[in-house]
């Protein structure tokens, strides 16, 4: 629902003024269910759980490991310092992982919008067709600069959050102990929504370059101008409330599992 309509812009050829446009969240949900079943509600949902545990596990561990250098130099444990190892560790997570997943993700979604083409067969049909069409670099790592930019933001903001809220739910001779399941939920899933509010002008404009008319846009500012020229300011915060509530969602249990297996990777990285 979220992609749906961050794609459904005034700047794109897929959308004529005569064709069906989405009222909202709960609009969109509706069409793509009665048009698709539920089936249409995941569309690009295979990629995502492909590239799940590699993401999570390139982000949690390059923080952990950045982390575990700052302490031993003795600056860690600061804010500042869990926004310089989010954004590193985000660079890593949006370049390596986030970009081919959500370049396949965001062209199948795009594929079954109403005007859309409605070729993709499947994940691995839809593999075939982009490298066929697009090759590798233009297929699977257009919008590169904006999921990067996204993933370096999205996380500098999320781990200094959540530790910010782990500091004032603790005492100070429970400071090293991880957070309870429900208060790391919380936590994360706070963390998680400021930073999606907060960066979904580069999600919107990501979405846009790796969808299937990613061809018409020749930078990342050049999508931007183009956004904002057509729909105005607003068309940089389509989707926005579906987004939130999808990652309070994740990122919480993102970070109640982070909490659980935090004590056993300072061991294992020293």
């Amino acid at each position: 629902v979220k992609t749906q309509l961050q794609l459904q812009q005034q700047a794109s050829a897929m959308v004529s003024p005569s064709g069906l446009t989405f009222r909202g969240p709960l609009h969109c949900f509706s069409h793509t269910l009665q048009r698709h079943g539920v089936v249409g509600l995941y569309a690009g949902g295979a990629s995502w759980i492909a590239f799940a545990g590699p993401r999570s596990a390139v982000r949690f561990s390059t923080f952990e490991s950045l982390s575990s250098l700052a302490q031993r130099a003795g600056v860690g444990g600061s804010p500042a310092a869990d926004t310089a190892c989010g954004l590193f560790a985000g660079i890593l997570e949006g370049a390596l992982c986030q970009t081919p997943s959500q370049a396949i993700a965001i062209k199948m979604i795009h594929d079954q919008s109403p005007q859309g083409p409605k070729r993709y067969k499947g994940f691995f049909h839809a593999i075939q067709m982009i490298h066929a069409e697009h090759g590798v670099a233009r297929g699977f790592f257009c919008g590169m600069l904006p999921a990067v930019a996204k993933g370096a933001a999205t996380n500098a903001i999320r781990f200094p959050v959540f530790g910010a809220i782990k500091r004032a739910l603790q005492r100070d001779e429970t400071r090293d102990a991880p957070l309870p399941p429900g208060q790391a939920v919380l936590a994360g899933g706070v963390a998680g929504a400021v930073s999606a509010v907060a960066t979904q002008p580069i999600d919107v404009v990501k979405a846009n370059m790796m969808g299937l008319e990613a061809d018409r846009f020749a930078s990342t500012a050049g999508c931007t101008r183009a956004l904002v020229a057509a729909g105005g300011i607003g068309a940089l915060f389509q989707g926005l409330t579906p987004r939130v509530v999808r990652v309070f969602i994740e990122v919480g249990l993102q970070f109640a599992l982070y909490e659980q297996i935090s004590p056993i990777l300072d061991r294992v990285l020293g």
